[in-house]
């Protein structure tokens, strides 16, 4: 642009206007608004395929000017008064034609928690036209819903969905700040400032519109600005301006304003080092899965790995994938979490952004690879019993196979309390799941396949083996037989499988029986293209109960989990809250400590199916889904280990 500028003497404020010569004076005119007594600016554009932007300073000799205003091509002209303006005494402008400003991080998708515990994802939401995304903090959520409010009542036919996001307060403080403020929709928790980093967020009030398809930003800044003189109001309704273009198909004219709101005060996050920040984060919470022979999807081995699959693992990150674990923080204090510390999260996700250089350190990685994966984790068992081979047709012999109920005999000649049971899938492209149960008659057998009378180990993805709770045991009498329940599922090609199951034997008698339960029903349905399908289940224990973990149980549909007890005096006590059901990791959530409840309680699972083609894992969502066995049908079981106190 032509250095040279053009200025004016802005009466009676003393303002000054600066416009670049060579895109035309003609471009910036200026005036007096008559309500509030602030400068107008009348924007012009000349070249209607070009983006252009307003600049503006109090000193025209300022090496870097604030950009107050983008507007889009086609934008055409605008007309626009600067609210600032009002507590200075000189003020400059400049109106410059732009490129498009660079792409910030690539955010595919993201997920956060609200203050309720609910699962929000972009994509699950890209049948909006819009999503809104409003950063603040609960000190200024109430005058940030203030402004809000109204453009999402313009908007309450569900076409645009308002994400407020917290990065700031502590999660268990946030329901507390909605209920106070009258907020009414989700404000969401990004406990790590991710997804506030991500998208440069730096005030509250400050509002990002995406479009879910393709993650586009529509437009970025402020909610609206006003002014009220004796009663009569102006506003600039940039937020709604956007929303109402983007819904009628039309470019959005006005892409960027100012946010003039508090500072959310994130600050900058310097360059983690890998050796010292960025290796020891994996070490901790990654290599025990992504390390040779394991089933972490590739092995973190040394630098070159990671730096390969950097941008994977920030979306990762970002979608609350891994690592994988599911329980909302605020809900129960587990023994086996394996969550990541928001912090980091943070410091993974920075070393991404940066790049993810190697820096001048060692690679600790490559120094202290982790040995492969051992047979038994929890060390050679007292006894291994194997089923005989099996052969898995190819799928185009099927794409399903009945659940297969093999018989094989225990290995004990007496009575024996098992400490623990660790199920080893002999193929884990076929085995689905295994559940192994204890009969002593046929009819034993034959009651397996009805229930959970007998259970005493599994396996299901993402399942990690250990010791039965402290206390606790498993007893296999004299003459038992060994019932395992075996789900494949067929692959490309044939293949051949041989589970088996390792055997602790405790050193004495346990204080209490382990036993698992469950509150499930099969009485549902699932319509077609159903996002949200509410389901739940009791179970009643007549009997005072110490209650050690649980575990949700759904199929590719299932959405969200929770289990609550029902005391008798008609009390609730959220235990476990999964906002995001995973069916490739199904966790058992151990209780730090085990919860006594009296005799009476009723324990409540209640959750839903996302029957949707948002669903990306739903195998069909045209499908009236039911009960059934197979992945494509549905189950809703909360399964429970317990003991019974006497």
């Amino acid at each position: 642009m032509d250095s040279r500028l053009l200025v004016r003497q802005f009466a009676p404020l003393g303002l000054m206007l600066v416009a670049g010569i060579a895109l035309g004076a003609e471009q910036l005119t200026s005036d007096l608004d008559p309500v509030c007594g602030l400068p107008r600016l009348n924007l012009r554009q000349t070249a209607p395929d070009s983006l252009y932007e307003l600049l503006a300073a109090d000193d025209p000799t300022a090496s870097t000017w604030e950009r107050v205003l983008q507007v889009a091509p086609e934008g055409h002209d605008h007309s626009w008064h600067d609210p600032v303006a009002r507590a200075q005494q000189l003020r400059f402008y400049r109106w410059n034609r732009v490129q498009p400003r660079p792409p910030l991080a690539p955010v595919d998708n993201f997920r956060l928690i609200d203050h309720a515990g609910v699962s929000h994802e972009v994509l699950r939401d890209a049948d909006a036209a819009a999503i809104v995304l409003v950063f603040t903090d609960n000190v200024s959520l109430a005058e940030t819903w203030a402004q809000l409010d109204p453009v999402r009542q313009a908007f309450a036919d569900g076409s645009v969905r308002f994400w407020m996001i917290n990065p700031k307060d502590a999660r268990g403080d946030l329901a507390a700040a909605v209920q106070a403020a009258g907020v009414q929709i989700p404000v969401l928790h990004d406990a790590a400032q991710v997804v506030a980093r991500a998208y440069h967020a730096e005030r509250s009030g400050e509002v990002v519109v995406l479009s879910p398809g393709n993650m586009d930003e529509l437009y970025r800044g402020a909610i609206s600005d006003r002014c009220v003189v004796n009663g009569v109001e102006v506003r600039q309704d940039f937020l709604a301006d956007a929303l109402t273009l983007n819904q009628a198909g039309k470019p959005v004219k006005v892409t960027l304003t100012r946010a003039l709101g508090a500072g959310l005060g994130l600050g900058a996050v310097a360059v983690p080092d890998y050796a010292h920040d960025v290796a020891p984060v994996l070490q901790q919470n990654c290599v025990k899965c992504h390390r040779p022979g394991d089933i972490g999807s590739f092995a973190m081995t040394n630098h070159a790995i990671i730096a390969a699959k950097a941008l994977v693992m920030r979306a990762n990150l970002l979608e609350g994938l891994m690592p994988p674990w599911h329980a909302d923080a605020p809900v129960g204090t587990f023994s086996n979490d394996q969550s990541m510390a928001p912090a980091d999260v943070a410091k993974l996700v920075a070393w991404v952004d940066a790049g993810s250089p190697k820096g001048t350190g060692g690679d600790p990685l490559a120094e202290n690879v982790v040995p492969p994966a051992e047979d038994w984790p929890l060390g050679k068992p007292d006894a291994i019993v194997s089923i005989p081979r099996q052969t898995i047709p190819s799928w185009t012999h099927g794409r399903t196979i009945p659940y297969q109920y093999l018989v094989v005999g225990a290995p004990f000649t007496k009575d024996t309390w098992l400490r623990a049971a660790v199920v080893k899938p002999g193929n884990r492209k076929v085995v689905h799941h295994a559940l192994l149960f204890t009969a002593t008659s046929f009819l034993d057998v034959l009651q397996v396949q009805g229930g959970l009378g007998g259970f005493f180990a599994g396996y299901v993805p993402g399942v990690e083996p250990a010791i039965y709770p402290a206390g606790t045991g498993k007893l296999m009498k004299k003459g038992t037989f060994i019932v395992f329940q075996m789900h494949y599922t067929p692959v490309e090609s044939e293949e051949t499988d041989q589970t088996q199951v390792g055997l602790y034997v405790s050193s004495q008698v346990p204080d209490r029986e382990l036993k698992t339960g469950s509150a499930y029903t099969t009485g549902f349905t699932i319509p077609p293209g159903v996002k949200e399908s509410p389901t739940s289940a009791e179970s009643v224990f007549a009997k005072p109960i110490i209650l050690y973990e649980m575990s949700p149980h759904m199929h590719f549909r299932g959405k969200s989990m929770k289990f609550e007890a029902v005391l008798p005096d008609g009390s609730v006590e959220t235990l476990l809250n999964v906002p995001k059901y995973d069916f490739a990791w199904q966790s058992m959530y151990r209780l730090a400590q085990p919860k006594s409840l009296p005799a009476g309680t009723t324990i409540r699972v209640s959750g839903a199916f996302d029957n949707s083609q948002w669903n990306p894992f739903n195998p069909d969502p045209t499908a009236s889904v039911t009960f059934g066995e197979q992945t494509s049908d549905e189950m809703f079981i909360g399964y429970l280990n317990y003991a019974e106190v006497q």
